[in-house]
């Protein structure tokens, strides 16, 4: 009886020193991957603390691309970028926030050219047209888009949107319609007879009217304005035939199939005055 107790208690013994071996060994290798972790950060922090004081990549050249209104020097000043400053430690979105908070700019990309120089690649908003309201003029892009007041600094040359709310967050199809309109007026050989587009008045019920420096006063209704363009150039030729066409006119072609023709003698009278010849044609 005695032997079996003396066995029981060597194989508790036994185990029990097993356990303890095999929890030492866990202890130090879990001490060793501590220490392989401890040795493996310091080696990282060493090599980023390096890199980043490394003069290689110091910013030597900023890289302004893709500016016409503005200039290089309006793009520095608002992307506050330190030369000789590490080009791996630049917050490139930050820099290409700042950069768009200039309403000229439509998008921006900032990037790396390893190992000195810093890329701003800009793309501008390009004015198609000025928005008259409230006594102020605004310009507009091509998007139909409001972007800014006009100031002093700006030296454009556009035609005149009236009608238009500035507070919109987007363009009406009619104004769409007027922007392609002109697009459409400035590029077409065959509609020089009409001249300039001074303005292009937008009523979301009775639609477009354009006035132009060649006294021309025109109702274009809301479609089909390429065919009462057309319609328009008939109009004329047969008004010189009368001996018509000299003076400021007033054309309706928001019916093309009833055109009327008022003669007006200063530009920009209320377009339903019924005093004066008019023709039918």
């Amino acid at each position: 009886m005695n032997k079996k107790i003396k066995l029981s208690l060597e194989a508790r013994k036994n185990r029990l020193r097993r356990r303890m071996i095999d929890a030492l060994g866990e202890s130090l290798g879990a001490l060793g991957l501590l220490a392989a972790a401890t040795v493996l950060g310091a080696l990282f922090v060493y090599a980023y603390s390096a890199i980043m004081s490394a003069p290689y990549f110091s910013i030597r050249e900023v890289s302004v691309r893709g500016v016409k209104e503005l200039t290089e020097k309006d793009i520095l000043a608002v992307a506050k970028i330190r030369m000789r400053s590490n080009i791996l430690s630049v917050n490139t979105d930050a820099v290409a926030k700042r950069i768009s908070e200039n309403p000229w700019i439509k998008s921006v990309y900032v990037g790396r050219e390893l190992p000195d120089r810093l890329v701003l690649e800009v793309q501008e908003r390009t004015p198609v047209a000025l928005v008259k309201q409230a006594g102020a003029l605004y310009l507009m892009d091509v998007d139909g888009f409001v972007f800014k007041k006009l100031s002093r600094a700006d030296e454009v040359d556009l035609a005149i949107l009236s009608g238009v709310d500035v507070r919109a967050k987007s363009p009406s199809v009619l104004v769409g319609e007027a922007l392609k309109l002109l697009e459409r007026l400035s590029a077409a050989d065959q509609h020089t007879f009409l001249g300039e587009v001074s303005e292009i008045h937008v009523d979301e019920v009775f639609g477009l009217s354009i006035l132009t420096d060649k006294g021309l006063h025109l109702k274009l209704g809301r479609e089909n304005f390429a065919g009462k363009l057309n319609q328009l150039h008939v109009v004329l030729a047969d008004l010189e035939k009368r001996g018509l066409k000299n003076g400021h006119l007033f054309v309706d072609l928001a019916d093309i199939s009833k055109v009327t023709v008022q003669r007006k003698d200063t530009l920009g009278k209320a377009q339903d005055q019924k005093k004066g010849p008019q023709y039918r044609i």
